[in-house]
C-alpha cells in the first residue's frame, strides 16, 4: 500500500536536494543576504546570460517546495533565456526541474510534457549531457508509475539505464543507476516476474554497496521486504525492515524511517496483528501532520480504514475513511479520489450491502481519470467480478473477469517483451551504442551530403543570375561607381567626426567629473584640518566641554581615516578564509577537492541538506563525504565532527 507513498516521498526528497544549485553558490551563513543577492544581480542589465540563467535557476531550486508559483517563474524565465540563447544544456536543466516541480505537485502528466521538452534538447552524443538524459528518462519513469502506466515505466527506466551506463561513472551517477535498478525490479515484481526482479535489486544492491550509498542500499532492503511479505515469510520482511532502518539511521533519514515504519505496518496487517499496525500508523500520522503533506495523510487514514475494515471494526473505518476524503481534497490527486472510492465499496461489502458496493465501483469506471491508472482499473474489474458472483450474476460477472483479464494480459505481454533488457543493456551495451552511433553517422551523413547538392544546385543558379544581371547593369554601375565612392567616403569621414567630438565630449566630462571629485576631497580635508585647528585653539571652560571637543575631534579624524579602514577590513575577511583553507590543507592533505568543499561548509555550521544544496549532490553522497572526513582526520565514533572542524 505503501509503495507508491514511497516513491512520492523520494521525489519531495529529490526536490528539497534541488536546493543544490543555489547552495553552490552559497558560502555565507546568510542565506536571505545571498538571495537578495541574486535578486540584484538580475536587475543588473550588464549580467552575462548565462550567469543570469544560472541565478535564475538556483533561485527556482530554492523556492522549490514552497507555496505560490515562485519557483515556477524563475524556472520559466531561465527556460525561455537558455531557448533565446540556443543553450540545450541549460534547456535541458530547466526543464527536467520544472518536471520535477510538477511531481512535486501531483501535476504528473505536466512533467512528462516538460521531459519531453528536455529529451528534446538533449544531445545524445555529448558526454556531458548523458547525465541530464538518464536523469530525464528517470523522471519520465516515475510519473509513469505514479500515473500507473507500469508499461512506460519500465520503457523510461530501461531508457534512463541505456544513458546511465556510460563508461565514466561518477559516484553520483551510480547512485542514479542504483536506484534505477530498484524500479525495475518494483515494476518486474508488480506483474509476478519474480526471478528477474530479484536480479535487478541484487544488481542495485552490487552497484550500492561498495559506494556505501546507504539511501539506495536501504531501498534495496525495503523492496527485498515487500517481496518477502507477498511471500507471506513475515520473518524474512521484518529482518529486512531492520536492515533498512540501519541504513537509515547511518543517514539520519527521518523521511525513509518513516516509511520504514509504516511498511512495517503492512507486515503487521498481513499477518493480522492489527493493534500493532494501527498503533504504528497512528503515531506516523502525527509526524505527518507536522510535515504538512497531504499526500501521505490520506495514505494514513486510508491505512487505518482498511485496519480496522479487516478488524472488523466498521464505525472506526468509515471514520478514517472520512478523514482520507478531508485530506485527499487538499491534495486534489485522481489516485486518491478512485483509492477511496474503492475504500467505500469495500466497506459496503463488508455489511453485505453489494448494490452500493457495485455502483460506486462502477462510477469510478465512469470518471475521465480511471482511463489513465491501468492499474487501478485492473482491481476494480477484479472487484467487480467478484461482487457479482456475490449476487449471483453469472452475467455481468464474466463481463468484468473478461476485462480484468484482458488487460492483465495485455500488462504482462508489455512487460514480458522487455523482461531481459535490463540486463542484456550491460552485456551488449558497447555493441548495441557502435551500432547506433554507426547509423546515427550514416544518417547524418547523408543528410549533410543533401544539403551539400541542394547548396550547389542553388550556388549554380545564383552564379548564372548573377552573370546575367552583370552584363545587363554592367554599365550603369560603372557610371555610378566613382559617385557611390565618393559619397560612401564623405558618410565615413562624416560619421568620424561625429564620434570623434561625441568621444572628446564625453572625456572632457568624466575629466572634469574627477578634477571636481579630487578638488572636493582635497577642500573637505582642508576645511577639516581648519576646523580641527581652530577648535585646539578653543579655550576649555570645564570638563563638559572638553568631552564634546574631543568628540567632534575624534569624529573628524574617523571620517578621514575611514576609506582606509575599509580596505583593512576587507583585507582581514580575505586573509581569515584563506587561513582555514590553508591549515586545512597542511594538515590533512589527503583530503580532495570535495571534501575540502565539505569541511569548510561544516566549519560554517552548514547541515548534510544544505551541504547537498550546496555542491549539487544527493544527501547520501554527502554522508559518504562526512563518513571519508571522519577517517581521513581520525575523528572517533559519538565525537561532533563539527565541533572537531571548529577547532581546527
Amino acid at each position: 500500500m505503501f509503495c507508491d507513498m514511497y516513491i512520492r516521498k523520494l521525489i519531495i526528497f529529490i526536490v528539497f536536494v534541488c536546493g543544490v544549485v543555489f547552495q553552490v553558490y552559497t558560502q555565507e551563513e546568510d542565506i536571505e543576504a545571498k538571495l537578495q543577492s541574486f535578486k540584484y544581480a538580475l536587475k543588473n542589465k550588464n549580467l552575462p546570460k548565462k550567469e543570469r540563467i544560472d541565478n535564475l535557476i538556483a533561485l527556482g531550486d530554492y523556492y522549490m517546495g514552497n507555496p505560490g508559483d515562485t519557483a515556477f517563474n524563475y524556472l520559466r524565465n531561465a527556460k525561455e533565456l537558455s531557448l533565446s540563447l540556443k543553450d540545450s544544456f541549460n534547456l535541458m536543466r530547466s526543464y527536467n526541474r520544472l518536471a520535477l516541480l510538477e511531481i512535486y505537485d501531483e501535476n504528473d502528466n505536466v512533467a512528462l510534457k516538460f521531459t519531453d521538452s528536455a529529451l528534446m534538447y538533449a544531445d545524445y552524443f555529448e558526454e556531458s549531457h548523458f547525465a541530464g538524459i538518464g536523469y530525464s528518462y528517470r523522471i519520465k519513469g516515475m510519473a509513469f508509475r505514479f500515473l500507473e502506466r507500469n508499461n512506460k515505466a519500465l520503457e523510461s527506466f530501461l531508457q534512463a539505464n541505456r544513458y546511465l551506463l556510460k563508461p565514466q561513472q561518477d559516484e553520483e551517477l551510480k547512485t542514479y543507476l542504483a536506484e534505477n535498478y530498484s524500479d525495475l525490479a518494483s515494476i518486474y515484481l508488480s506483474t509476478d516476474n519474480k526471478e528477474i526482479a530479484l536480479e535487478c535489486i541484487e544488481k542495485s544492491l552490487s552497484i550500492a554497496k561498495p559506494i556505501e550509498a546507504w539511501w539506495e542500499i536501504a531501498g534495496a532492503y525495503e523492496f527485498l521486504s515487500n517481496y518477502f511479505l507477498k511471500e507471506n515469510d513475515y520473518a524474512i520482511s521484518k529482518k529486512y525492515l531492520d536492515s533498512a532502518t540501519i541504513m537509515y539511521q547511518k543517514i539520519s533519514s527521518d523521511v525513509g524511517l518513516s516509511n520504514v515504519n509504516k511498511l512495517r505496518a503492512d507486515v503487521f496487517l498481513q499477518e493480522e496483528k492489527f493493534d500493532e499496525a494501527i498503533k504504528v500508523i497512528v503515531k506516523e500520522i502525527d509526524i505527518d501532520k507536522k510535515d504538512g503533506l497531504s499526500y501521505t495523510l490520506t495514505e494514513d487514514y486510508l491505512f487505518l480504514s482498511n485496519a480496522y475494515a479487516k478488524n472488523k471494526r466498521l464505525d472506526v473505518a468509515n471514520k478514517y475513511l472520512d478523514s482520507a476524503k478531508v485530506s485527499a481534497l487538499e491534495s486534489d490527486n485522481p489516485a486518491h479520489t478512485i483509492k477511496i472510492g474503492q475504500q467505500k465499496a469495500r466497506l459496503f461489502k463488508e455489511i453485505e450491502q453489494y448494490e452500493n458496493a457495485i455502483l460506486e465501483l462502477r462510477a469510478i469506471l465512469k470518471s475521465n481519470s480511471i482511463s489513465t491508472y491501468r492499474e487501478s482499473r485492473k482491481e476494480i474489474y477484479e472487484e467487480l467480478y467478484n461482487l457479482y458472483e456475490l449476487k449471483n450474476d453469472p452475467n455481468n460477472a464474466l463481463i468484468f473477469f473478461k476485462k480484468h483479464q484482458e488487460l492483465n494480459d495485455s500488462l504482462k505481454e508489455v512487460l514480458q517483451q522487455n523482461k531481459y533488457s535490463v540486463l542484456q543493456s550491460e552485456f551488449n551495451y558497447n555493441e548495441l551504442e557502435a551500432k547506433l552511433e554507426t547509423r546515427n553517422a550514416q544518417l547524418k551523413l547523408t543528410k549533410e551530403e543533401k544539403k551539400r547538392q541542394n547548396e550547389r544546385g542553388m550556388f549554380f543558379i545564383g552564379l548564372l543570375g548573377l552573370i546575367a544581371v552583370f552584363f545587363i547593369f554592367s554599365f550603369f554601375r560603372q557610371r555610378s561607381l566613382s559617385k557611390i565612392k565618393r559619397e560612401t567616403l564623405l558618410a565615413k569621414q562624416e560619421v568620424l567626426k561625429i564620434k570623434k567630438q561625441a568621444l572628446d565630449t564625453e572625456v572632457q566630462f568624466k575629466n572634469k567629473q574627477i578634477t571636481d571629485f579630487a578638488i572636493h576631497i582635497a577642500e573637505k580635508n582642508e576645511l577639516l584640518e581648519n576646523i580641527k585647528k581652530k577648535l585646539k585653539s578653543v579655550k576649555v571652560i570645564n570638563d563638559s566641554h572638553k568631552g564634546i571637543l574631543m568628540n567632534t575631534m575624534q569624529f573628524i579624524n574617523n571620517d578621514i581615516e575611514h576609506n582606509k579602514e575599509k580596505i583593512q577590513l576587507y583585507k582581514q575577511v580575505e586573509e581569515t578564509n584563506d587561513s582555514f583553507r590553508a591549515k586545512l590543507e597542511q594538515k590533512y592533505n589527503n583530503l580532495n577537492e570535495k571534501e575540502q568543499k565539505v569541511a569548510i561548509m561544516l566549519r560554517l555550521g552548514q547541515t548534510s541538506k544544505q551541504i547537498a544544496l550546496q555542491l549539487g549532490i544527493s544527501a547520501a553522497s554527502v554522508d559518504n563525504y562526512r563518513y571519508n572526513l571522519r577517517k581521513k582526520m581520525g575523528v572517533t565514533k559519538g565525537e561532533s565532527l563539527k565541533i572537531f572542524i571548529k577547532n581546527i
